[in-house]
């Protein structure tokens, strides 16, 4: 089965999708990722095919743009910048490629050129989402948001090739009307009485323990060192972050508290840290949270499934896309707060710690969702439900 997996986002938008596309390759699918430059190592080190729909050079763009991080404009950037110059070199891409009867396309959604090629070409689709957020239901106001921007983006695009779409409703028409995927648990977000019967819940993707999990041996070091760190990272995307590493800094000192700053961008970082904060551009999750005492971040489902299984308390900064939406699910599980990026200063994020770390109820009900999350595999399901949805 030749296989076309689109993954647009940041790096925990891209790593599920890889995943999955490993798990295809195992089950004897030909599998090809379609993808932004800055992924290719991590597709091809996989394994994979890859083929380039978004260089280096814009994708840099788009992450210096701060309307990327602005709640009610980031999906503006996304749509404009992202999904739709993109749609021709996915549509292009497969219908050269594409065998009829022994193909399939895997996408997140609003990948645009994914959808016109399921409607076009009549290629299968499966629709993966990693969060709940707007998975299905939406509030006016996010309703508003989506289809004022997709009706302007699909209306040039889809008469170029004389495609009709729900021009009332097409936040929905995005969706492969054949097979959705949620990538999470029912328990951090229950199935709707109105949600499509083509949808399924598959649970977190978080991959089994593997050499990749390894730390470097100057932060293992530094992890038997002393007591257990907290984890600052403000997400792999994000650019404008030097006030938030800087508020960290201080807030640690106040704690007396060791810390882990990460972010690829060393420019964010202060200078001179103390021998007690660490900065790394990358580390995995998998392997350093574990030995953390919290983790303060930007919300990001990857991230915060990561942490939900390590059994740390989180504390969330929440600046756009699904991150609102996570962070309160964490406060409602009891293993979490939040803090608005206004208010992210070194005695807020001081304060909320300490509640944190000092909660009997919240180590109990990270202990809770710890054993919930650890025999998780929900890219093995996923994968299931793909090659499952070919057979109906």
């Amino acid at each position: 089965m030749k296989t076309f997996i689109v993954a647009l986002g940041s790096l925990g938008d891209n790593v599920p999708l890889v995943n999955i596309g490993v798990g295809l390759q195992k089950r004897g699918c030909d599998v090809t990722v379609l993808g932004c430059d800055w992924f290719k190592e991590l597709t091809c080190k996989a394994g994979l095919n890859f083929h380039s729909i978004l260089s280096s050079g814009d994708a840099e763009k788009v992450s210096r743009n701060p309307d990327l991080w602005n709640q009610e404009k980031s999906f503006e950037v996304m749509a404009d910048y992202v999904y739709g110059p993109t749609t021709w070199p996915v549509f292009d891409f497969i219908n050269e490629q594409f065998k009829p009867g022994n193909t399939i396309i895997i996408a997140s959604l609003f990948i645009f050129g994914a959808r016109f090629a399921h409607e076009l070409l009549k290629i299968p689709l499966v629709t993966v989402r990693l969060s709940p957020f707007a998975f299905w239901d939406v509030d006016e106001k996010e309703k508003e948001i989506f289809n004022h921007t997709l009706k302007r983006a699909l209306k040039g695009l889809c008469f170029k090739k004389n495609l009709s779409y729900d021009q009332d409703d097409p936040y929905h028409w995005m969706y492969s009307p054949q097979k959705i995927i949620g990538l999470f648990p029912e328990w951090f977000s229950s199935k709707q009485s109105n949600w499509p019967a083509n949808i399924q819940l598959t649970g977190f993707p978080i991959p089994r323990s593997s050499s990749a999990d390894k730390l470097p041996i100057n932060i293992k070091s530094f992890l038997d060192s002393g007591d257990a760190p907290i984890v600052f990272t403000p997400g792999t995307g994000m650019r404008q972050s030097a006030n938030f590493f800087q508020e960290s800094l201080r807030a640690c000192l106040d704690l007396e508290m060791r810390g882990i700053l990460l972010t690829p961008y060393e420019d964010q970082i202060p200078d001179n840290l103390p021998q007690t904060i660490k900065h790394s551009q990358y580390l995995p999750l998998s392997g350093l949270l574990p030995y953390s005492s919290c983790i303060v971040y930007h919300g990001g489902i990857g991230t915060c499934a990561e942490a939900l299984k390590a059994g740390v308390s989180h504390l969330v900064m929440p600046m756009a896309f699904d991150q609102f939406d996570n962070a309160n699910r964490l406060k409602r599980l009891g293993v979490g707060d939040y803090v608005d990026k206004n208010d992210y200063n070194r005695k807020t994020v001081n304060n909320k710690v300490t509640k944190l770390l000092n909660s009997i109820n919240v180590k109990s009900c990270c202990t809770s969702i710890k054993e919930k999350v650890k025999d998780s595999n929900g890219v093995s399901a996923a994968c299931d439900a793909v090659i499952k949805s070919l057979r109906l």
